[in-house]
């Protein structure tokens, strides 16, 4: 009792261990899709507040340039700035102190500027105040001698001027290399036009450096980056790998996955000016958390896993040790049961043959007993010569060598059956015909058997004899009781593949009757068998069964087909388990 006990025990605290190791498993799965979701989702948060901070930054620049824009609308008088050329100097006396104070109230602006249209003014006019070292500085830009042209079509460097006339509306440009400063730029401007007329544009400049620095520092993680591009795709922060730059959709906000080296995740965002801000990091720093909590639950699964096989196999072990003794037992017992059914079939198959003996003797004894007969009238009538006691001698040695062979024959049946080894097939088949010749020559039945070819098998040759003279037997039996007037036993061979292994396929083909469907399924089983009680026992067909299958690894069926019935033998032909 305390046994079964401890094994319910044993039993319940597997299944639990079992059960609870599968709801973990799919929890953890469950868990880390939600926490790569939420992931993801505050990957694009953080790129979304990262290019709303960089957008209000921009936004600054957007701002000092509309206030600087509003002012010259506001305050200059178109008509005398294209009539009085003193008018603009002393209007731009005024305009450079707003240029610089705006200027100095802002540290993100690199520098600020208002550009006549030199088609207003009648030449290349410009306010511009940069932070140079440090300090708000006047610019006298230089415009011949660094070949700034403001005709059509027209260079990067001008871009600034053009593109707010041809987009009418404000515009960035860049970055591009400013020849009177020396740097790289980005730069927002805002056309001033005053009662329809082009007066110039008003602008600022903020460097490439400076926009460097401000998207370098919104990487999430230590070897994450971040980059940006303008409204059309083209760089201005240019990533590290084109892959992250080829899967930036324009004008939205999303997530997305590449492969660089490794697995990379690419979140991106849009500025309020149409640039797109995208942060890039790789999914093992993004996923770090997910993946110490696989790493923390695989040891706890494992290190579960492993107390659940030792448990198991003691378990197992203990359980079925009783069970194992009691199979061993029971196999034994039904090795024993097949043992006696083979030693009886073949004790019954040695009286069958002794009849056939008996028969195949008579006609040669009665021979025998003429011919003595003869040679002792001979010898009373002195008719006795040599010639005449050749001849007799030589009749009987050839009458007592047949003779001889069918107790051949028998002995070789008898043998006890000898350990697995190849064996030639077609001894096995002359030695079962030999056994049943006088049966099968006094019911009129002709057998067709012409191998051209040596076939070898794998297996007992006594006990496969044993078979054959049960299926030639039935094959007789059928040929019988169904009286077709082809009184025919056919025997092919050929070799076959069976799951890969070489087969020696043999078929019996008898001319009797089909046996019924319900019949044919039910022919291999113990004891079942179509004959009356005192002529079948139904154990032919099973013995052949179990010496086929069990003993030889082969296999044995009946089928109907071809106006008769076909018994079908496969035995491989090389040793096997």
């Amino acid at each position: 009792m305390k046994s079964i006990t401890a094994r319910l025990v044993l039993t319940i605290i597997l299944i639990s261990l079992s059960v609870s190791l599968i709801i973990g498993a799919a929890t953890l799965y469950r868990s880390s899709s939600l926490l790569e979701d939420e992931t993801r989702t505050q990957l694009l948060a953080s790129t979304k507040e990262q290019a709303n901070g960089l957008s209000s930054k921009f936004s600054h620049i957007e701002g000092l340039v509309d206030s600087l824009t509003g002012t010259v609308t506001a305050a200059f008088d178109a008509k005398k700035g294209r009539s009085n050329p003193q008018y603009v100097k002393s209007f731009n006396r005024d305009l450079k102190r707003i240029i610089k104070n705006s200027l100095s109230a802002t540290q993100l602006a690199h520098g600020l500027y208002v550009t006549y249209n030199p088609e207003f003014t009648s030449r290349n006019d410009e306010v511009w105040y940069a932070r140079m070292d440090g300090q708000i500085t006047y610019i006298a830009a230089d415009f011949a001698a660094n070949k700034r042209n403001f005709s059509l079509p027209y260079d990067e460097d001008v871009a600034y001027f053009f593109k707010p006339q041809e987009t009418g509306s404000p515009s960035w440009t860049g970055p591009y290399y400013d020849r009177d400063v020396s740097l790289s730029v980005l730069s927002y401007s805002r056309a001033i036009c005053i009662n329809g007329q082009f007066v110039g544009v008003a602008g600022a400049d903020i460097t490439t450096d400076t926009t460097l620095d401000l998207v370098s520092s919104m990487k999430l993680y230590p070897r994450g980056y971040a980059f940006l591009l303008d409204e059309k795709g083209n760089p201005i922060i240019a990533p590290k790998n084109p892959k992250a730059q080829s899967l930036i959709k324009a004008g939205q906000a999303s997530v997305s996955e590449f492969t660089a080296g490794e697995k990379m995740m690419v979140a991106y965002a849009p500025l309020s000016n149409g640039w797109m801000l995208a942060t890039v990091q790789p999914q093992s720093e993004a996923y770090h958390a997910i993946d110490q909590l696989k790493n923390a639950f695989l040891i706890i699964f494992i290190i579960t896993l492993t107390v659940i096989i030792i448990l198991a196999v003691f378990f197992s072990r203990a359980f079925s040790k009783p069970i194992e003794e009691k199979q061993l037992l029971l196999e034994k017992e039904n090795y024993e049961k097949d043992v006696l059914l083979v030693y009886q079939a073949r004790q019954a198959k040695i009286g069958e043959m002794m009849g056939n003996i008996t028969h195949q003797w008579k006609q040669p004894l009665n021979s025998i007993h003429l011919i003595i007969e003869n040679l002792l009238d001979a010898y009373n009538y002195d008719a006795l010569d040599k010639e005449t006691m050749t001849a007799a001698a030589d009749k009987i040695e050839t009458i007592t060598k047949t003779m001889a062979r069918t107790i051949t024959d028998f002995t070789q049946f008898l043998k006890p059956p000898a350990k697995n080894c190849s064996f030639e097939l077609n001894k096995c088949i002359a030695l079962a015909l030999s056994l049943m010749e006088e049966s099968l020559r006094r019911n009129n039945i002709t057998v067709d058997f012409d191998a051209k070819q040596t076939y070898y098998a794998y297996g007992n040759a006594n006990e496969c004899s044993h078979v054959l003279f049960n299926i030639l037997n039935n094959a007789r039996d059928a040929i019988l009781e169904s009286g077709p007037e082809d009184r025919r036993i056919r025997i092919s061979i050929h070799t076959c593949m069976h799951q890969g292994t070489h087969h020696t396929q043999l078929e019996i083909f008898n001319a009797g009757d089909p046996i019924p469907d319900e019949q044919l399924a039910k022919l291999f089983d113990q004891y079942y068998t179509t004959k009356s009680s005192d002529q079948g026992t139904g154990l032919g067909l099973y013995i052949s069964r179990i010496i086929i299958e069990k003993r030889m690894n082969g296999t044995i069926r009946l089928i109907n087909g071809g106006g008769g019935v076909s018994c079908i033998i496969e035995i491989p032909t090389e040793g096997g388990k």
